[in-house]
Parts: structure tokens; sequence; C-alpha cells
């Protein structure tokens, strides 16, 4: 017995120095916390709008609905409702841990609003957006939380249901938004939108304000408080060895060695920046069509089936997985990547999954369908599958699922607590 765990511990501190090597090739290092923002009235109103009905045309949804804290700052759905829950969307929400953080310059799983830093220009759905609304932007995810305003499925309405969707341009029904925001009051508070955008913006008058300081607002407050730094991994990278268990340090080297930080590179685990396919099984409303990912943007149809590759951190509380949540578990993912071809052969949405959904779906499951979707995964190691053993498998996931979430933001704790950035 006193020589198993000799043995235990001379391979725990071994395992240490090899992980250390490993994870400095890979120039993987400690995430640390941003400093709170010094214009503390933008963040506030920034929060109040993060949880604000009346940004969407009906009084129904906020963007809190589809990012909530409990939640995973997802919505759990394998694919969103839409906003009448009559519906759903092609994809599903995507969490947003973190992607106030330098070198978030691309958003949406498509990538379809990018922010260049170099040059401070954006690339949107809308290309008649104008200077005016840009100019007060400073960030990708800033730009994000425009769209989903002028989305009929996400949260403006179908035209006839209110003035928003009325309206015949983003651009009118932005200023529809901003309107109608001047003239709420905020429950509970007795003040109005008003007063709270002249503090926050103490140098534009209040009928000068247009979106995009809704949406800076929206976006700092968002940059601020979902940060997510406090996992054992990167407690771990700090130096705090004992923070991962043996078996999870043993899943982070299963992690770097059979190619999984090839795409899910940086400190993050995801680099933004980042596009790929990896053979996901397709599904959605009947009758189905491929969704393109990455394809119908710009026209780079050799990207077809692209999507963005996510960031890692807090994965075990974002199920279900992929962009269209067609695994319900981590280990389903493992397995995908185990053998693609073998996990294209075998989806199928289980009954259970297809009567909780409001409409009817259908899988492209069709051999024309799922070699199409096969020959769209391009890197040689992932078409040849990893070939995991069930050890490496059980490794893996204990590190992504234990080694990756961040204790405050784990729901219990969540409750109890607003979380800390650490």
């Amino acid at each position: 017995m006193v020589c198993f765990f000799l043995t235990a511990n001379v391979y725990a501190e071994e395992i240490d120095v090899v992980l250390k090597q490993k994870l400095d090739f890979f120039r993987v290092f400690p995430i640390e916390s941003m400093p709170p923002q010094e214009n503390r009235a933008q963040i506030e109103l920034g929060r109040r709008l993060f949880m604000e009905p009346a940004l969407s045309g009906n009084r129904n949804i906020s963007c809190m609905t589809c990012h909530h804290p409990m939640k995973g700052l997802s919505d759990g759905l394998p694919l969103s409702q839409t906003e009448d829950r009559k519906g759903i969307l092609k994809r599903n929400s995507q969490a947003i841990f973190n992607l106030g953080r330098p070198g978030h310059p691309f958003m949406f799983w498509d990538g379809r609003v990018h922010f260049d830093q170099s040059t401070k220009t954006f690339t949107t759905p809308d290309k008649n957006l104008n200077s005016e609304i840009t100019s007060v932007l400073t960030s990708a995810l800033s730009a994000q939380a425009l769209f989903p305003m002028v989305s009929t499925e996400e949260m403006k309405g179908k035209p006839g249901e209110n003035e928003i969707a009325d309206s015949s341009s983003n651009a009118l029904a932005w200023e529809k938004i901003v309107d109608r925001l001047k003239k709420e009051k905020i429950e509970g508070r007795g003040k109005s939108y008003s007063e709270l955008f002249a503090a926050a913006y103490p140098d534009t008058p209040v009928q000068k304000i247009h979106i995009g300081h809704v949406a800076e607002a929206i976006g700092r407050f968002e940059s601020e408080q979902f940060q997510s730094t406090g996992s054992p991994f990167n407690q771990y990278l700090r130096g705090k060895k004992e923070a991962m268990t043996l078996q999870q340090k043993k899943g982070l080297m299963v992690f770097m060695d059979r190619g999984c930080i090839a795409c899910h590179q940086g400190s993050e685990l995801g680099l933004n920046t980042f596009f790929a396919s990896v053979g996901v099984p397709q599904w959605g409303t009947k009758p189905m069509q491929k969704d393109l990912g990455r394809g119908e943007i710009n026209n780079e149809t050799f990207r077809t089936m692209f999507f963005r590759t996510p960031s890692l951190l807090n994965i075990g509380l974002t199920a279900p997985y992929m962009h269209n949540g067609a695994f319900t578990s981590l280990r389903e993912v493992i397995n995908q990547y185990s053998n693609i071809k073998s996990s294209l052969d075998a989806f199928d949405l289980s009954a259970s999954r297809r009567t909780a959904l409001p409409v009817e779906v259908e899988v492209l499951n069709d051999s024309s369908s799922k070699t199409e979707i096969f020959r769209s995964v391009v890197a040689p190691f992932l078409r040849k599958g990893l070939n995991l053993s069930e050890a490496e498998k059980d490794d893996l996931e204990a590190f992504l699922k234990e080694g990756l979430t961040d204790p405050n933001w784990v729901p219990m704790n969540t409750l109890v607590k607003r979380p800390k950035n650490h």
C-alpha cells in the first residue's frame, strides 16, 4: 500500500512537469480578471437593458432570456425558440463568458459580426449601418447586441404585431426602440431610461442618444459581469498544482496529445478567430435546409458548414452542444471526435427530444447529406478520428466537465451570490 502511494505521488509530480512543458509550448497561460470599468453609470444602464423586455417588439423577451446566468449564460435549449415560443431557430444560443476580453473580434456562430481592432471598422449583416452608430461602439460584443433586436424570430416579432416589427428598415426599428426606452419607467426604481442615459453618457444630450449607446452599454455590462477566471484549470495555470485532480490532468494530457488544442487554442481553449467543420449532424425544422455556417458569409463557400470554434471554459454548464445542440452530453461530443463517420451514421433524435419541441423536426441522414457533411471536415486527423480508448474518454470528460468549470458560475452558487470576477 505504501509503495502504491509513493508510485502515485511520483507519477503526479511527473505529469505536472510534462504538462508545464506542453502548456508553455502551446502558449497557454492563466487569464486574469479585467479591472472594473470607471463609468459605473454605464454598467448600471447596461445591466438594466440586458434584462429589459422593452427591447423586444412584443415586450416578451430580453437578452437574459437566451443568456441566463442559471443556464451557463445560454438558454439550455438545443435550438433556441422564436420569440413567440411557437418555432425554433436553426442554431442555439451561445454562452457569453469572457467575450469582452481582448481577442474576440467575431460574434455569432458564423462570425457575421466582426470588429477589426486595427482599423476600428465593423463588418455586420446590415451593409447600411451608419457611422453615427458605429462611432460609439468599441467591440464586436457591443455590435452583436444590435441584431437580435431586429430579427423577426429572435426579438422583433412579426409585422402587424407591434410598431417596431412594422419598420421598413433596421435603422427605423432601432430608432423606435430608443424612443420607446426614453419613455419607459424602470419598474421598482421610479426612474426613467432617459435619466440613466444622461448619467451613463453625460456628454451626450438625451435627444442625441441612439441605438449605438444602447448596444455599447449592454456590451460593457456583459464584458465586466460575465468574466470567468476561477476554473480549476485556470488555477492550475497559476501554479496551484492541487487545483486539478490526477484524472483531470490526464484528461488535459489527452486534450493536448490527441490534437484537441489544434483548434481550441489559447488560455480560453478556443480561438475566436478560428472556423472549422467537425462533421456535426444537421437537423432542424421540417422541411430541413442545410446550415452552411460560415459558407453563407461573404461568399466564403470554401468554408461551407464551418462554425466559430468557441471557448471550452464552463463547457460543463452549457449543454446541449455544438451549433445546433446535436449532442446532449460531453460524452456524445467526445464520441463524435473519436469517430466522426460512425457518429454521423448513428445519429438520430430521440422521441423525447422531438416531442419536447414546438414544431416537427427532421434529421438530414440520407447518404448524400452525410457524405457532404463528412467531406466538409478538412482536418486529416479529424477525418481519421481520434480513436480514443474508454479510459482516455473518461479522463478527457473529467477535464472538460470538471476541470474547466468555474465554481462561481455553478447554478447553485450563482443563486447564493452574484458571481465574482476572479
